[in-house]
């Protein structure tokens, strides 16, 4: 495979391993930019000598690589906020009482809070002291308290109130805390709209102009005659927002495989990128005709990110696509793919933190499976009719960005609809007609001009599209979900797709050694998750106000709780149904004891009996609030640990840890310490 050779696509490699090195090992900053800064003059000195050789130089090579490769160890050290002094997680309490920061985003809101990002700008001591500081924040204020929406661009007083992000109490749940640690955000301000004072200045930048530029879109829209539920499709689509958008609806298109275009991506951005090449070709007729399209496409592109309000997400689309422009007015499949990867490198450069970013992954993934998948399959057949050509390069590029996607879609989603491709079939095209009909309509609204048949046919449109996605959505038999899929399964799948490409690129017998090489790796992957999940445990779940207990044992998983609730709706055992790879689910009322391996379980529940004669639990678990004198209890049965679960008050949670605390025993409670897992191997 000729372009695989290319340099900047190693670079790129290089850079990612070095960058995933620096993320998750420790680096003795001193030593290292010492050797980096010795790295970098034998590199200069190497790249002087390569420059005399007639030959390739493997010195120089071997520079270039290493260098490349510690460049991103000290680019992913250097964007960790632990290793940036000015950061207001090494603030000592004493050092702050206020904070000024600056709103950058509107989150979606949850059941309780609206939530925002921020960015912190200065602190404020005791001592009417400043100081700068910065790092993101995220921001919940009470919906009860809220009298006026935040605005990207504000600037805000808050007291230093810093909390951590609270992780998931039970295993292979979303972790939030993670999920916003790998967009920067430390930690979080949970207040009330009393805790606020707003600043009558503004940041006066190109983000804040575009928040405000999406307001007034947002407000002209709304006097339109599109039903709330198309101009909710509409936002998502055009101004990248997505918090109008019913739950209904968003499930329909997470069903029907189609969840990718309610946010502003790389399709998107790509589909524009096609429509405007279609409509610039005149240009080629022109003298530096090829220039002016390229500038043209780079300044639309970025001028539909700033419609979009300049997501992170969006402006690392449009960077990907603007060297893409770039790429394909050079007519050359390669200079794509290479348009791609200096993409990459200098997007990791700036944000290393991108590397953990899903919509990022996802991204390169689908385009690169594009470019070096779509033309193989579409000559697989070569239909005699323009129409059924067109649909069949639809299809092409659709099953060539799946086969991309597919293997981290099952590690992160654990879902794959099996009938995507009739959705993307209609659905594309139909989205490229209302990209560029909206971007009108926006136009034409901001100038009032916009005619009410036109704004109703747009709405209609939308509608149609929505309820095809629901017919879509409604094959239940064709959706497939609860799909285990682990990391080594994800990585083995990746070498195999890898190996395929070589494969059918340049047929040889040294190509066909690693493509099987390859199925061998993914076959080892399932049997080693096999092994992996035959083991057994027991867990207390925590669950506010209830008491839900499993004992596992290789895909079965036996639940103790109450019977009157349903199973099907228990997110929390769906999660853990999924992450041990569990097939069979038995339900049974909770007992007194529960017996297993050498582990007994004493359930104390709010008849607070258990008088047991000569049996000795291990583990005593307190539910349901008993009133219990635990001291006793303790002196009588020696267990080694007790557990309260969520069912308990807080108030009986608090009193029976300093019990256990002066009886010296261990004490576990499900809503502050998680879920507990005991381990039932023989």
């Amino acid at each position: 495979m000729q372009f695989l050779n290319f340099t900047i696509i190693k670079l790129s490699i290089f850079l990612i391993l070095g960058i995933i090195t620096g993320f998750y090992f420790e680096i003795p900053a001193i030593p290292f930019f010492i050797f980096l800064a010795s790295l970098f003059i034998v590199f200069c000195l190497a790249f002087v000598r390569a420059r005399r050789q007639l030959f390739d130089d493997v010195f120089f090579g071997i520079c270039t690589w290493s260098f490349i490769f510690c460049l991103g160890i000290a680019t992913a050290y250097l964007h960790q906020p632990k290793n940036q002094p000015g950061h207001y997680i090494h603030l000592e309490n004493s050092e702050a009482e206020i904070l000024q920061i600056r709103i950058t985003e509107k989150l979606k809101p949850n059941l309780y809070a609206q939530t925002y990002l921020a960015e912190a700008e200065e602190v404020f001591s005791n001592k009417k002291s400043t100081r700068p500081v910065t790092g993101k924040i995220l921001l919940s204020i009470s919906k009860d308290s809220i009298n006026k929406e935040l605005i990207a661009g504000m600037k805000v007083l808050v007291p230093n109130k810093l909390t951590n992000i609270a992780e998931p109490l039970n295993p292979y749940r979303f972790n939030y805390r993670n999920f916003m640690q790998q967009q920067r955000v430390e930690m979080q301000l949970q207040l009330t709209n009393t805790e606020i004072q707003v600043l009558s200045s503004k940041s006066k930048n190109i983000v804040s102009y575009a928040s405000h530029l999406r307001e007034i879109i947002i407000e002209k829209l709304s006097e339109t005659k599109i039903e709330k539920d198309q101009l909710a499709i509409m936002q998502a689509l055009l101004l990248g927002q997505r918090q109008d958008i019913s739950k209904e609806i968003y499930d329909e298109y997470a069903a029907a495989g189609a969840i990718h275009i309610l946010a502003v991506s790389g399709l998107h951005v790509g589909i524009i990128l096609l429509i405007l090449n279609w409509l610039f070709k005149p240009l080629h007729f022109f003298k530096k005709g090829l220039i002016l399209k390229t500038l043209l496409l780079i300044l639309l592109m970025w001028g539909f990110a700033i419609l979009a309000g300049l997501s992170p997400s969006v402006v690392r689309a449009v960077t990907m696509f603007s060297f893409i422009a770039i790429g394909m007015q050079m007519r050359r499949k390669t200079s794509v793919l290479n348009s791609l990867f200096i993409s990459l490198f200098i997007l990791l450069l700036v944000n290393p933190y991108f590397i953990f970013q899903v919509g990022f992954q996802l991204s390169y993934l689908a385009v690169f499976a594009i470019v070096s998948i779509q033309p193989k399959l579409f000559k697989l057949w070569k239909p005699r009719f323009k129409i059924t050509k067109y649909f069949w390069g639809l299809m092409s590029v659709s099953l060539a960005a799946q086969i991309g996607v597919l293997p981290l879609s099952l590690f992160y989603f654990h879902q794959f609809p099996g009938l995507f491709f009739l959705s993307n079939l209609v659905v594309l095209p139909v989205l490229g007609l209302i990209l560029s009909l909206g971007i009108l309509i926006i136009i034409l609204a901001l100038l009032k001009l916009l005619p009410d048949i036109l704004a109703e046919t747009y709405g209609n449109l939308i509608g149609v599209m929505n309820q095809f996605i629901g017919w879509i959505a409604g094959k239940e038999a064709f959706v497939f979900s609860e799909i285990y899929f682990n990391f080594w399964q994800n990585i083995s799948a990746y070498l195999l797709i890898f190996f395929f490409i070589l494969l059918i690129y340049k047929q040889s017998f040294k190509k066909l050694v690693f493509f099987l090489c390859g199925v061998i790796l993914f076959q080892g992957s399932m049997f080693f998750t096999k092994i992996q999940n035959s083991s057994s445990e027991s867990i207390v779940f925590h669950k506010p106000r209830k008491t839900m207990i499993g004992i596992q044992k290789n895909q079965k998983l036996n639940v103790y709780h109450n019977l009157d609730e349903d199973l099907q709706k228990e997110i929390r055992l769906k999660d853990y149904k999924i992450g041990k790879n569990i097939n069979q689910i038995e339900e049974n009322q909770i007992p007194n004891i529960l017996a297993f391996s050498k582990t007994h379980i004493l359930i104390v529940d709010s008849s607070a009996i258990y008088e047991l004669g000569d049996l000795n639990p291990n583990v005593v678990l307190l539910c349901n609030s008993p009133k219990v004198n635990l001291e006793r209890l303790i002196k009588h049965l020696e267990p080694k640990i007790i557990i309260a679960d969520g069912s308990n008050y807080h108030s009986y949670v608090d009193r029976w840890r300093i019990t256990a605390e002066k009886q010296k025993t261990r004490f576990h409670h499900t809503g502050k310490n998680g879920a507990f897992r005991i381990s039932t191997e023989p």
